[in-house]
């Protein structure tokens, strides 16, 4: 039994002309995996057009062979008589595969076919993906070949050898009409293996003319931007390979928005950077200074909302407002990625505090009849007199302090939501708990936020690379320093300040120099930790950068 693998692994950047393919065609008693048996291997190899060696063998089943598949392949229980088993015939066959791509025709066929008999008799499998001739001939010769069987695409090409049901004969017959497929594709600008490999897993119709597009950018990561005729910015991408990133756009992609935005390119331009964080950072900076249409994501800034708490007024409530600034005596919470995520943290503060819900406008005079909260003790009620400015301003600073000390608030928030839950008052429990998700997250970013847009900070990253910041933003070399972020973040720089704060929670990181050190009050830390980890959305995007765009992924 070998003890190394039988096919290597292939840097996705090898030239197709140094590739060597192993072609592969496999004969059986029938179509299952598990409960059928190879009958015939057949396999070729080539390298640049130049077939190297074959290898073709008959196997004995161990099995009556079907009479249908008799008269289909020629192959009969009197054939394969005396023919070696499956076993025996292994070591040769992964030998002669050794360092080879697999490629069949309907290579999910004989591919997995093969891997099934190699587990059970506890050998290594061969490793994927293997090149399939038929979605291969669907990408670089459609629609001149409607059908991509095997027979047509040999009568296309002019084959030498005539398939015909037998494993060598087809396999011959595959590896030609692989080095005319390889031609083919050679001419549409696919030339690595990586590129193959793209080509073969697309879906949708193929934008080959436009690939050219992709020839000047670097292999390196960065960001890159699609342009139409115009110089409008139609879509923004990150990469850690520009150059086969953008290509693999054009090998092709079923969703319409995709095809639209191919259709309108005409220009790609790509901005190297020196990592992740630096192109998860330009990207979202990108996005809210073009407002790429075809970015799901490009305009989602527009609907950040934050709560205000303005200490000046004279009955001050909890408001949520489009836009904040940094103001004396004005608490500001967010942003929030929606109006209604700001509504669900509202309502939870207004819980644990009697300060006015009211929408009036009300000056220190200001009377007019109370709601049901004031009668439920809910509500402070300046309306009617009942409280005085004093004791009024003593409630909305205790507010204050419950934010920033917030582990008796999130106690209370949490043991409502248990209480509603043991009632079986499911759909009030489940309102509760996306009261406490809301506020917790938001309160979870506002301490993160703190550190991060104190000052200059330089990371190290986990590959190594050095990450400057300056108050939340990132600092790219040998361009003008990035305007800093400041509290409250500006809602169009607020998917950028996500990337950082979510690049760093899921890389470890070394700090290597800080104006202020990183650090968060003790208060409410606990409860946030472990609230956050059982009450958080696993799509949450607070976390997750600007989130997908509407290309490939």
């Amino acid at each position: 039994m070998l003890l190394e693998p039988l096919q290597t692994t292939i840097e996705d950047g090898i030239p197709l002309s140094e590739v060597t393919f192993a072609v592969v065609d496999l004969e059986t008693t029938g179509g299952s995996a598990i409960d059928d048996a190879i009958t015939e291997i057949g396999a070729v190899t080539y390298r640049g057009g130049e077939r190297l060696g074959s290898f073709g063998t008959l196997v004995d089943p161990r099995r009556p062979i079907p009479p249908y598949v008799a008269h289909l392949t020629g192959i009969s229980d009197a054939t394969v008589a005396g023919a070696p088993a499956l076993r025996e015939v292994l070591p040769s066959l992964l030998e002669f595969l050794r360092g080879a791509v697999f490629v069949a025709h309907n290579a999910s066929f004989d591919f997995g076919f093969l891997n099934a008999s190699l587990a059970r008799l506890e050998y290594p499998l061969l490793t994927g993906p293997p090149v399939c001739t038929a979605k291969l001939a669907r990408r670089v010769v459609w629609p001149d070949v409607p059908n991509v069987r095997l027979a047509t695409l040999a009568r296309y090409f002019r084959t030498r050898t005539t398939p015909v049901h037998r494993a060598l004969a087809d396999a011959e017959a595959t590896g030609e009409v692989l080095t005319g497929l390889l031609e083919a594709a050679e001419r549409l600008g696919i030339r690595s293996l990586g590129e193959l490999h793209e080509a073969c897993s697309a879906r949708g119709r193929p934008n080959y003319g436009k690939i050219a597009l992709a020839a000047s950018l670097p292999r390196a990561p960065g960001v890159y931007l699609f342009e139409d005729r115009g110089g409008r910015v139609l879509y923004v991408g990150k990469a850690k390979d520009l150059r086969a990133r953008v290509k693999s756009y054009f090998y092709g992609d079923e969703r319409k928005k995709v095809q639209d935005l191919l259709e309108a390119v005409v220009a790609v331009r790509g901005v190297r950077t020196g990592g992740e964080l630096e192109a998860l950072a330009l990207e979202a900076r990108l996005i809210a200074r073009h407002e790429p249409r075809f970015n799901a994501h490009g305009k989602r800034w527009r609907r950040y909302a934050y709560l205000k708490l303005d200490l000046r007024e004279a009955w001050p409530r909890i408001k949520v407002v489009r836009t904040a600034a940094a103001e004396p005596e004005v608490v500001v919470l967010g942003p929030f990625g929606s109006t209604a995520r700001a509504r669900l943290a509202k309502e939870a503060l207004e819980h644990v505090t009697t300060i006015r819900r009211c929408t009036a406008s009300m000056g220190t005079r200001t009377r007019f009849a109370p709601c049901a909260l004031a009668d439920m003790g809910r509500c402070a009620a300046p309306c009617d007199g009942r409280t005085t400015p004093e004791a009024y301003a003593a409630v909305a600073r205790a507010l204050v302090g419950r934010i920033a000390a917030p582990e008796g608030l999130l106690r209370a928030l949490e043991t409502r939501m248990i209480a509603l839950a043991d009632q079986e008052r499911f759909e009030e429990a489940a309102l509760a708990r996306d009261r406490l998700r809301a506020v917790a997250v938001a309160l979870a970013q506002a301490r993160t936020d703190a550190w991060l847009l104190a000052g200059r900070l330089v990371l190290r990253g986990p590959d190594g690379e050095r990450i400057e910041l300056d108050r939340g933003a990132v600092v790219r070399p040998d361009e003008p320093a990035p305007v800093p972020l400041a509290r409250p973040v500006p809602r169009e720089r607020a998917d950028e300040l996500a990337a950082v704060r979510g690049w760093i929670r899921r890389h470890p990181v070394r700090i290597e120099r800080c104006a202020v050190a990183p650090s968060e009050p003790v208060d409410g830390g606990a409860a946030l930790a472990r609230i956050l980890e059982s009450v958080r959305r696993p799509d949450a995007r607070e976390d997750r950068g600007t989130g997908g765009p509407r290309g490939r992924r």
